[in-house]
């Protein structure tokens, strides 16, 4: 048996070490004090899968819809565990079982890490690399925000890059095992949008290497290498089948889906409409953020202190301390175009250094991948703000208009500088030149200058500074401004110090280790100045999560109704909250992707709808036959406060189901939405496919037996009916049974479920059992298992022959 070679494992021992050390210094809170973080996404997800949650542990049993939210939608696009899903266990473990969200941090450090390893990098330096990339401002102001799976897509977006890469190199055993499972942990977190952008990485990444096999004349071996990086992705792949399956079948009926409105110009192709996926878009000169991380201001409210700046003008204005101090708490720093943000895009002066060393260093396919792949990012995170490039690229693109929010594409640069930078400086080291070095130096200093002389012209005046008093504006002005140079001089002094570094080395007067290492600490306290801006100790609190979700007296009155219905939530914006449903079935909620009819019949009835309400309610009455969408959907209770007497019972909702005594045919799911606002919808029913009738008989139907995803009813009827059920219509895995035969479901009401039930006494069952989820999640059982044994065969194969 061969001895283990401490040698050689002891540099990435403590490259490991490092990490965790740097994950515990901004998570020590969470890791040693045992706090833990109040993000709002997550806290909006607690809201959202509660009923889910709650269901799982009073049956044992997976919910595979919920009520709780936007009326009803599936279950696994909020929170659901899959049992043919054993990749998991790869993921704690590579992140040594850390708590959430400090694990992600560190998966990013050590995945770049290992992406280093494979482009040949020596350990020391792939470290500073490895910490550039899982420190950069977005994964950390994204911990901030709450949006778990999305930095969690990130750390693994190296990892899939470096399976790639080694079997490019002809290490294919270990490369399909890696790609395979590094392709299977990206796909789980269940973040397309992040995966998408790593597919534009890996398209340009394959483009490069086509052309230089063109060149070479290497095109067979180029294809074998696709067809290998193709199985391998499939296997990866395979092991997320069910949630991929079910989120493909219910995107067509999402909001990201095309619209069946002939009325409604969004989305006719099939994606979002361009206003909601542009709103976020980076301002052309917000990315000097790359080099002076305070640019813009920061996040769009930030607490600046007293002795500040913004602190200084008030005081001069005679403003009083005390005063001074709570406004402060929330000045308005940031003054760039976006509707907010939680901070900057930030990667590291040092890296933006490192990578123009890297552009004139490196030659061939790497240096055109990486550099077109920065570039692409860039210009698709300006959105609107370059509309010529980015409108065409959203209409016709395959599958881009699918996601919103793209100042997101700035996830495509931050991963491409550290690798190009890292690239760079090890290609340098080996024939170190003096004019290179001074060049690379050169040029970074005349950036930073123009960013400077920006500075020095910017009035620091932003778009919603009217709203404020003048001399708040002015403050706002003053603060803004004082941190955009001090953030340009902090730049000037640490490219100088790496700089310096670079060049002591060069000169012989440092060793690699002592540049390796100083390179790092410095690359990690620039990141970490910021980073502590955003998650500091006033990010944990002592008390659990869960209990944030206390019960309030209005709360407690609708609970005791133990029946079925809906609830509005009058006390926050309804259709940007998921805390209520928590608690009660919501009419309102927050979903990046709720149904297309259900979002169109918020557009066109419950906005108006709510105005309705709360005008009356302010004016002491309340006409609810007036609300005939919020009826039909059984809107039983309006919240409007937090106490018992602020709970509004409405007598006019419809019920769980009932029967209607005329079926009127539209002819057009327009006809459909504009009918449902005007028509008498308890004795009426609106359907686009049934043929309308007269005369139905009406008689008793009640909920028997609800669970979120089956629901029994009882129904007495002298002749034969019609009956519209107020639950969300859902064509792919709904099915209805009446005494045990199963029934067409006929869409309602444009978004609700209809029966036709026969006369007499029956018993009226709807399931929810999707074929994609039980299908799906069984390839993923086979395929997780064949994922995982390939990955311990492909390491063991790796590591006996080293």
């Amino acid at each position: 048996m061969k001895k283990i070679d401490w040698q050689s494992i002891l540099p990435h021992l403590l490259a490991v070490a490092v990490f965790l050390v740097i994950t515990v210094i901004i998570f020590k809170p969470l890791l040693l004090d045992g706090k833990v973080m109040t993000q709002n996404d997550i806290l909006q997800g607690l809201g959202a899968g509660q009923e889910i949650r709650e269901y799982k542990a009073e049956t044992g049993k997976q919910a595979l819809w919920t009520n709780s939210m936007f009326g009803g939608m599936p279950g696994y696009l909020i929170n659901m565990g899959w049992s043919g899903d054993f990749i998991k266990y790869a993921h704690e473990i590579f992140s040594l079982f850390l708590t959430s969200p400090a694990k992600y941090p560190f998966l990013g450090m050590l995945c770049f890490y290992v992406l280093l390893l494979t482009f040949g990098i020596n350990s020391a330096l792939a470290i500073g690399g490895g910490i550039a990339f899982g420190m950069n401002s977005f994964m950390i102001i994204s911990i901030e925000a709450g949006h778990i799976w999305k930095v969690s897509a990130i750390a693994y977006m190296p990892l899939v890059i470096a399976g790639i890469r080694l079997i490019f190199l002809d290490k294919k055993i270990f490369g399909i095992a890696l790609t395979a499972m590094a392709v299977a942990l990206q796909l789980r977190t269940n973040h397309y949008q992040i995966t998408y952008y790593l597919f534009l990485i890996l398209l340009i990444f394959w483009i490069a290497h086509f052309v230089d096999a063109l060149r070479k004349k290497e095109l067979p071996a180029f294809g074998k290498t696709t067809a290998i990086i193709a199985l391998a992705g499939i296997l990866g792949l395979a092991t997320n089948a069910g949630k991929l399956w079910t989120t493909l079948e219910y995107s067509p009926y999402s909001i990201r889906g095309a619209s069946e409105l002939a009325s409604n110009t969004q989305s006719t192709s099939g994606g979002l409409d361009r206003d909601y996926a542009f709103n976020w878009s980076h301002g052309i000169l917000e990315t000097f953020t790359y080099v002076a991380p305070l640019f813009s201001g920061g996040a769009s409210v930030e607490n600046v202190g007293v002795d500040s700046e913004f602190g200084n003008v008030l005081v001069s204005a005679g403003v009083p301390r005390n005063q001074i101090r709570q406004i402060a708490e929330n000045a308005p720093t940031y003054w760039g175009n976006q509707p907010g943000v939680a901070g900057p895009i930030y990667g590291g002066v040092i890296i933006l250094f490192l990578f123009i060393l890297g552009l004139i260093v490196i030659k061939g396919p790497l240096k055109y991948w990486l550099a077109s792949a920065f570039a692409l990012g860039l210009l698709l995170s300006w959105g609107k703000n370059l509309e010529w490039f980015n409108y065409l690229f959203f209409d016709y693109f395959p599958g881009y208009n699918k996601f919103r929010a793209v100042s997101m594409t700035m996830i495509i640069p931050l991963t491409c500088m550290p690798l190009l930078g890292f690239l760079g400086l090890s290609e340098f080291l080996k024939n170190p030149s003096q004019k290179v070095f001074l060049k690379a130096l050169g040029y970074t200093g005349a950036l930073m200058g123009i960013v400077l002389i920006t500075i020095l012209m910017s009035d620091f005046n932003a778009p919603n500074d009217g709203r404020y008093q003048e001399l708040l504006a002015q403050a706002s002005q003053a603060q803004r401004a004082s941190m955009a140079k001090s953030s340009i001089f902090g730049s000037f002094f640490l490219v100088g110090l790496s700089a310096a570094l670079i060049y002591f080395h060069i000169s012989e007067k440092i060793s690699k280790k002592l540049l390796f290492g100083g390179l790092a600490l410095l690359v990690f306290m620039d990141l970490y100045v910021l980073d502590k801006r955003y998650i500091n100790e006033e990010s944990f609190v002592r008390r659990g999560i869960e209990q944030v979700f206390q019960p309030d007296q209005a709360d407690e009155r609708i609970i005791q109704d133990q029946g079925h219905y809906r609830v509005l939530n009058l006390t926050v914006s309804p259709f940007q909250d998921a805390k209520t449903s928590y608690f009660h079935s919501s009419i309102g909620g927050y979903h990046g992707a709720k149904m297309r009819r259900y979002q169109d019949v918020v557009e066109r009835h419950i906005e108006n709808e709510y105005q309705t309400l709360v005008t009356g309610l302010n004016a002491g009455s309340v006409d609810f036959s007036g609300l005939p969408v919020l009826n039909m959907l059984n809107t039983k209770y309006f919240k409007v406060g937090n106490t018992e007497n602020h709970v509004v019972p409405n007598n006019k909702a419809l019920g769980n189901a009932w029967f209607v005594s005329e079926i009127q045919k539209v002819a057009s799911p327009d006809e459909s939405i504009n009918a449902i606002g005007s028509t008498n919808l308890r004795s009426t029913a609106i359907t686009e496919l049934t043929e309308s009738r007269n005369g139905l008989s009406i008689g008793n139907i009640n909920l028997t037996d609800y669970s979120p995803d089956k629901m029994v009813y009882s129904s007495s009827n002298s002749g034969d009916g019609f009956a519209v059920f107020s639950e969300i219509y859902y064509s792919k895995g709904w099915r209805a049974y009446i005494d045990g035969n199963e029934a067409v479901i006929v869409q309602t009401n444009y978004l609700l479920r209809g029966l036709e039930i026969p006369s007499g006494d029956h018993e009226i069952v709807f399931e929810f059992r999707p074929s994609s989820y039980y299908t799906g999640n069984l390839i993923m059982l086979f395929s997780n298992l064949i994922v995982l044994g390939l990955f311990v065969l492909g390491t063991g194969y790796h590591f006996r022959r080293k």
